[in-house]
């Protein structure tokens, strides 16, 4: 796979930026089509009830970036440790 040029990168994140308040607006019609369940509602709540591990301390996010970058391309990976130079 070849490296997105700067002007490519922009464009991926103006399409992006216009998308995902689209799919965001598509996923919450969807949601407020669905007749109301008590017993749904009542088994979610007692997920949260139930929890009986450990508490979360962080949001995750570090854990997910971590994730990302094992997973990232080898021409990013290069070009971030260039940059750190």
């Amino acid at each position: 796979m070849k490296r997105p040029t700067l002007e490519e990168q922009r464009q991926l994140v103006k399409l992006w930026g216009e998308t995902g308040p689209k799919l965001d607006k598509i996923r919450r019609e969807a949601l407020r089509g669905l007749p109301y369940n008590e017993e749904d509602v009542d088994a979610l709540l007692s997920l949260g009830d139930n929890y009986d591990g450990p508490p979360r301390l962080t949001s995750g996010l570090v854990e997910m970036q971590a994730v990302f970058m094992k997973a990232a391309p080898e021409w990013y990976l290069e070009a971030r440790a260039k940059k750190l130079k």
